[in-house]
This record gives C-alpha cells, structure tokens and sequence, in this order.
C-alpha cells in the first residue's frame, strides 16, 4: 500500500471522524483529504516530478500533516526538518536533498532567508502562520483552500517516499531514505503487535522529523483512528489533562519523556484507565523505571522496542514479558530477521556480546549521496541480491532468542582494559531515588585510557555527594565499571529527538 492512500481511503470511509486534534483546531479525514489533494494538484503544478524533495520545516500542526500527505499524493519525497534546526544544518539539508520547495513559518524567516541563501538552487517557499500572505513566496493557507484536481501519479511500493536525516559521524546530517514499502511494512508490523483501531487516539509529542514520530501519525491514518498531535512535552501537566480531556489510548515516548513524567507530583491519583499502552524506543529505558510507572499507570500495557532510522523498527518485547525480562527489548517483529555478528562476521549464539545485523524489507535503500556511507551500512546478505544493515548497536541475545541492549558500538567504554557499558552503569544510578537523569561517558585518561564519568541531574530538592554515588555503585557493579568522576549538572545535551547525547 502507498502511504498516502492511508488518508484517502479513511477519508473515504469515515470523511466525517476526527482525524487530528491540534490545539483548539479538529480536523476531519474528509478535511485533511480535500487539502493535501489541493497541495498535491499544487506541487505539480509547480512542477514536481515523482521523487523530488519538498522539506517541511514548521512545528507539528495540522499544516505539518497535510504538507505530509500532499508531497506523497504528488508523487514527491518528504523532508521533514525538525524546527528547531538552525540555519547552517538547514541550509545544508536542502542543498544536500536539492529540495524543490520548503514548506516554512513565517516566525522562521531569519533561518530560512540565511538557509536558502546557501543553496545552489532557491527551493519554492511556502510561507504558514499569521502574516504569511506578505512574504515573499505562496502563501500555504490560500493552497489549501484553492479547489484543484488532486494529481493522478502512477507509483509503486518500490519509489521514494521519504529522506529523514540523523546526525553523521562526521557532523555533517545523513539523509536516510525510505521507501513507500519500508514505511508501509513497518506499519503494518506495528499495529499488528500494538493491536491499533480505529477506536485507538494516539497523543503524539515526538517530532515529526523523527522516524519515531512519524510513525505515529502513519500508524494512525492507516487504523482509521485519531491523533492528538503536540509541538513536544515543554508544558507536561498541559499535556497530561490533554490526555485525559480527549481519553488517549496510546503514547510513544523516550527516556527523557518518562524522567518529566516521573518527577511530576500526584499522577498516581490521576485516572488514566483510558491509556491502553505506552512505547519507548529511541534509546534504551533504565530498568528502574518500569515499575516507577507501572504505579503511575497502573491499567497500561508497557512495550519496549527498539529501532534505528536505518530501518525503523526491529524488536518488541511483549508486555506480559516484563517481570522477568526487564532488560531485554524483545524478539524481531513480523518480516524481520535478527542476528548477532563479532567483528569477524561470524554469527554469534546466545550469551556473546556483538553488533546486531536486520535483514527484513524495512531496510533503508541508502544515504542520500553518500555511497560511502552506504557501502559501509549496508553489506551482502543471505542472498545474492539483497543487503543487510549493519546497525552499530551491540547486542546479547539470550537462550529463548530475546535481545539485551548493551550499548552503540561507539559508545563502549574501554577502561582498565575492560569494556564498559554505560547504560549498565546508568541503570544502577537510576535506582537511587534522588536522581532524575544521568549520562555515563568515557574521557581520555593517559592510565586508564578511559575514565568513565557520571554526569547526574538530581530531582528538584534533593541533594547526593559524588562518595554516595561511588558507594552506591560499588554495591552493584564490578570495581572496573564505578565511575571515577561524578559531577552534577542541570542539565545534559540531548538531541533534537530529546535523546540524551553521548558526546558534547
């Protein structure tokens, strides 16, 4: 199935259902349908041919959404650019992506007049927000209600729906492109395992630039259900009564997303019995929070998951399964086949500790002009034809066949001439109830050659001393892994995603 044809054929059976709820504005399957027809019959009109690149760089919105659906009725490939990208990276995606348009904010012209400045050639600019029809470029809110043919492409699975970029190794963002049928096969996946309906409403805080967050708006449409779609989890006590008001079923979050949830005061006496599940991916979830939110959604079902923008999703572990595996992430899910590799190459078996290999059709067709990159992600697989994707993330997999995240193959800390696993580390500070977050990372040491570092945020009022840390860690953990540096902050670098970074 093609991606936009989620929103037309539920436009088609139920025009009428709330399909999006974003602020005070509820858009309707029919609605949303009608405008991103407009925006496609607009696109190629301008001249988009299939596979051209439209970026679209405004906070989650009802715009946000149809400028989804309309670059992919069009034919086009979507970029979606996280707003809170700066002028340098913006200006480099478009030049790297050739973007023939950028769906933009007005609030946004500084950055975007300095980004387009850069590029070799101009993309068309569509201006959204108060004020719009005066800028220089179209104006989106006249697009969408200006009554055009919605285009008649032909496509194919197999064509470029969209590019999504993550930060390079290099510094410079990679550009991971997908298409249709890795998209749509990692849908189908995961509502199958979630058991989405189209009775479900799904509270979206991810960013929409993130394989994560689209996914949610994708999963939805495809179920025929709801989304309430926030700009991000800036206001949490805002959005818990959001949840409540409009009786959410599902949320995806990361670790971060959680720390805010659990230092929130009174949700245990809240009523959440509408909340049928919750997700994390992105990074991996301290064990010390499972039980922690178990008491704040007592009715909620919890899967752990783990996935790349590479190939989007990989492994779920079911929730009955969390008594007694609470650090594995699960077994593959449908149509994706797992296994573990030493640097060798040779296939490892339970127990070994090596880099996790996907075989599956969620596997990214490459980086975008990057055939370096590519050749280095994507190797020879089974078969003649096909490819496998390298992921960087080292795994153990135990005797039934579920994986243990140990951590990114970058990330592994290399001290005393041991390997050190820093979410091993982290887990063990999460248990100690004065702490809200912590980074573990490795720091040059001409004895050591790496010294591991704690970097703790506390929770508001509380106090801890590094020798506590220390002690508390001895208790648990072989003398190698306690950190010899502990300091705390207010605050730890974390992407735009809202995953803590290991670096910076």
């Amino acid at each position: 199935m093609l991606l936009h044809e989620y929103l037309t054929r539920s436009a088609r059976l139920t025009p009428d259902k709330v399909a999006l709820v974003c602020g005070q504005v509820r858009s309707t399957y029919g609605d949303l349908a009608a405008a991103a027809g407009s925006f496609a019959g607009f696109l190629v009109g301008q001249g988009l041919r299939k596979g051209d690149r439209v970026a679209v760089y405004i906070d989650s919105s009802p715009e946000t959404v149809i400028a989804i659906f309309g670059v992919l009725q069009a034919g086009g490939c979507l970029v979606v650019i996280n707003p809170a990208t700066q002028a340098e990276r913006l200006g480099y995606i478009l030049e790297n992506c050739n973007a023939m348009s950028l769906v933009c904010g007005v609030e946004k012209r500084a950055q975007v007049q300095q980004a387009v400045a850069s590029c070799s050639v101009r993309p068309i600019t569509i201006w959204t927000g108060a004020g719009e029809e005066g800028e220089e470029g179209v104006s989106f809110s006249r697009i969408r209600t200006e009554a055009r043919p919605s285009p008649d492409i032909r496509l194919v699975d197999n064509d470029l729906a969209a590019i999504i970029y993550t930060s390079g190794s290099t510094g410079k963002p990679k550009g991971v492109t997908l298409l249709h049928r890795n998209l749509n096969t990692a849908v189908e996946c995961i509502a199958e395992y979630l058991e989405n309906n189209a009775d479900d409403v799904i509270l979206g805080v991810l960013p929409l630039s993130s394989s994560y967050g689209l996914l949610q708006v994708l999963v939805t449409f495809w179920t025929g259900g709801r989304v309430v779609l926030e700009k991000g989890f800036g206001y949490p006590y805002e959005i818990i009564k959001r949840m409540k008001e409009e009786k959410v079923t599902g949320l995806a979050g990361a670790p971060t997303i959680w720390a805010i949830i659990l230092r929130l005061e009174g949700l245990e006496k809240e009523d959440f019995s509408s909340l049928r599940y919750i997700t994390n991916a992105a990074a991996a979830m301290p064990a010390s929070f499972v039980p922690r939110l178990r008491k704040v959604f007592p009715t909620t079902k919890i899967f752990l998951m783990h996935g790349l923008t590479e190939c989007l999703r990989t492994t779920f572990l079911p929730p009955d399964e969390l008594e007694t595996r609470a650090t594995s992430v699960g077994r593959g899910m449908r149509n994706i086949e797992l296994w573990i590799e030493d640097a060798d190459g040779q296939r490892l078996g339970p127990g070994h500790v090596g880099e996790m290999i996907v075989r599956g059709s969620t596997l990214m067709a490459g980086y975008w002009n990057d055939p370096e990159g590519t050749a280095k992600a994507l190797i020879p697989g089974p078969l003649p034809w096909e490819k496998v994707l390298r992921t960087r993330d080292l795994f153990r997999m135990d005797e039934d066949g579920y994986f243990h995240f140990v951590a990114r193959s970058d990330e592994l800390i290399k001290s005393r001439g041991e390997k050190v696993s820093p979410i091993e580390v982290e887990d063990v500070i999460y248990t100690i109830d004065a702490v809200n977050e912590v980074r573990v990372i490795g720091v040059p040491d001409p004895i050591l050659g790496q010294a591991i570092r704690a970097e703790i945020v506390l929770k508001e009022g509380r106090t801890l001393t590094p020798q506590e840390v220390k002690a508390h860690c001895r208790r648990f953990l072989e003398d190698f892994k306690v950190p010899q540096a502990v300091e705390f902050v207010s605050s730890l670098p974390k992407t735009q995603g809202g995953k803590i970074k290991r670096s910076g």
